[in-house]
């Protein structure tokens, strides 16, 4: 399936040709404000793929604005864990969610 990236200043977004895969709204902080992944695509990276668009863009360390849903908290895990795997100093060029 090829799926294709629309990003936009606060905006990402994921799509195949019939839907909507997932998007991310975010400031330009760093603060994530929602982030969703369609039901029928979820497991397979795509929230993983949107963080990591994102922090690249902005060159920052993500935080994820409350109320985190019990599904949106084990991205939040994954995405912290994430970041304490890198290696010491490697922080500016490592991309933990690869």
């Amino acid at each position: 399936m090829k799926t294709g990236v629309s990003h936009t200043d606060g905006i990402v977004t994921i799509t195949d040709v019939n839907t909507t895969i997932g998007y991310c709204l975010y400031d330009l902080s760093g603060e994530i404000e929602y982030l969703f992944v369609s039901p029928a695509f979820r497991r397979r990276g795509y929230a993983t793929k949107i963080l990591n668009i994102v922090e690249t863009h902005l060159g920052t360390v993500l935080r994820f604005r409350p109320p985190i849903s019990p599904l949106g908290r084990h991205v939040v895990d994954s995405y912290d864990r994430g970041r304490q795997a890198m290696p010491e100093g490697d922080g500016e060029h490592a991309t933990p969610l690869s």
